[in-house]
């Protein structure tokens, strides 16, 4: 009987235990997005293909130009397609709002993103 007890209380624990999850775990999501509007510290974004962001396709919303990564936002025109990658982060607010955003690159003809140099 102490034997079962032992197996039982062995599976909760590791049931109970891969079922927590690091925030720092989640990861990074991304959406490529066609370029609607340029501002000084904003661009405003139409979602066109979402992968795995939780943002819906043709979702209209703004982007900070205040990322992470060293390189910075490249030089964006009206009409550009860009790729977002961010910390997977969405609220659900109106208008739609997504956390610390990593990185912003421009997308080549085929949808690919090119590195900022």
């Amino acid at each position: 009987m102490k034997r079962w007890l032992s197996i039982l209380a062995v599976f909760g624990c590791i049931v109970a235990l891969s079922g927590c999850k690091n925030e720092n775990e989640k990861g990074q999501a991304y959406f490529n997005a066609k370029v609607l509007e340029i501002n000084k510290e904003y661009v405003d974004v139409r979602c066109i293909e979402a992968f795995n962001s939780g943002i819906s396709v043709d979702k209209e919303f703004s982007v900070t130009k205040d990322v992470v990564s060293a390189e910075g936002v490249p030089e964006l025109n009206v009409d550009d397609n860009i790729r977002v990658v961010f910390n997977g982060d969405v609220m659900e607010s109106d208008p739609l709002q997504i956390g610390t955003v990593y990185a912003i690159y421009l997308l080549d003809e085929n949808g690919e993103a090119i590195p900022n140099n």
